[in-house]
């Protein structure tokens, strides 16, 4: 998660405080409409021009005047905006962010280019949490009793009855060393990391990620009641929900197939609309593809538009049947 309440430097200056909060990442179109519309700048020279002629004045520098965020990033009140879209962008790729913190609590703050390969690379670091919970022990002892069970060493301790002899927060202690970092939840083996924190430039990753234009997915939507049909939207997370009107839920469907549908549907008695075997689906949702290698979506192939259209209109829930069945159950 990552907001940023972007202020205008110039009406600032002035006095005057105009801004807004952004939830990141947005595509360049949205952040530069964001920029234009809600904090008021000229983002061209045309724009810049039209405004000295008209107004005598013209903004075209913002700030960061506050932000939240669950990433371990210090963001500053000048940080370029691009570079922190990019950042949130790929945040939403990750899939172990707990390692993520480990490795930055371990080596301290990073820059967020630093940040960005790190993130990148993520399942090149060798995270491992600690399998005991006891909320009433330190990380060192926690380090003892999974070097010791690994090692074998616990069940021999058990075998010979020593357990709660043996000093587990001091054996623990002497595994950290130049390699092996312990934190609060787990530790780190650097001997087994091969992360590079320079591995690649802010601009070949804004490059990976193709920022600066809205990715087209086509999709086969379907709304309660109604056929489906085949129709194309932005890869944004607000075109998705906005679709099915609330947070989104991705279920797999087929083949490389997959099912987006209001993930509280249920909860907000939104009306059944698709049958699946003994559950069902609540409220609208379509059908897009599995981009599985990228962790993203895919536009559904020509070739399985009508397929899809067949499976939906024979899973479709004919809501006057509910109405009038007071003792169906699903």
């Amino acid at each position: 998660m990552l907001n940023v309440w972007i202020g205008n430097l110039g009406k600032y200056n002035e006095g005057e405080l105009v801004g807004e909060w952004l939830e990141l990442p947005v595509s360049k179109k949205e952040l530069d409409t964001f920029l234009r519309e809600k904090v008021g700048l000229q983002l061209t020279q045309e724009e810049v021009e039209r405004s000295l002629a008209e107004n005598g004045v013209c903004y075209e520098e913002y700030m960061i005047n506050d932000y939240e965020t669950d990433l371990p990033i210090q963001i500053s009140e000048y940080e370029n905006l691009d570079n922190l879209n990019l950042l949130a962008t790929i945040a939403e790729n990750v899939n172990d962010m707990d390692a993520i913190n480990a490795y930055v609590d371990s080596q301290g703050e990073m820059t967020i280019e630093e940040l960005a390969n790190l993130m990148e690379q993520e399942d090149n670091i060798a995270y491992y949490r600690f399998s005991n919970d006891n909320l009433f022990i330190s990380s060192e002892e926690k380090m003892g009793y999974e070097m010791a069970e690994i090692t074998g060493l616990l069940a021999t301790l058990q075998k010979m009855q020593i357990e709660d002899f043996f000093d587990f927060e001091g054996y623990g202690r002497s595994w950290e060393n130049g390699d092996i970092t312990i934190l609060d939840e787990g530790y780190i083996d650097f001997g087994d990391c091969d992360v590079d924190l320079r591995r690649y430039t802010l601009d070949e990753l804004k490059e990976k990620y193709n920022l600066e234009d809205i990715k087209k997915l086509k999709i086969v939507f379907k709304e309660v009641g109604k056929d489906p049909v085949v129709m194309e939207i932005d890869d944004t997370l607000e075109a998705k929900q906005k679709l099915v009107g609330g947070l989104i839920e991705v279920v797999p469907y087929k083949d490389d197939l997959l099912l987006i549908c209001n993930e509280e549907g249920k909860i907000a008695n939104l009306k059944p609309n698709l049958q699946f075997d003994y559950d069902y689906i609540a409220g609208n949702c379509f059908i897009v593809g599995d981009d599985y290698e990228n962790s993203g979506f895919k536009s559904v192939e020509e070739n399985q538009i009508e397929d899809i259209k067949k499976d939906l209109e024979d899973r479709t829930i004919v809501i006057e049947e509910i109405e009038e069945t007071d003792d169906m159950e699903f």
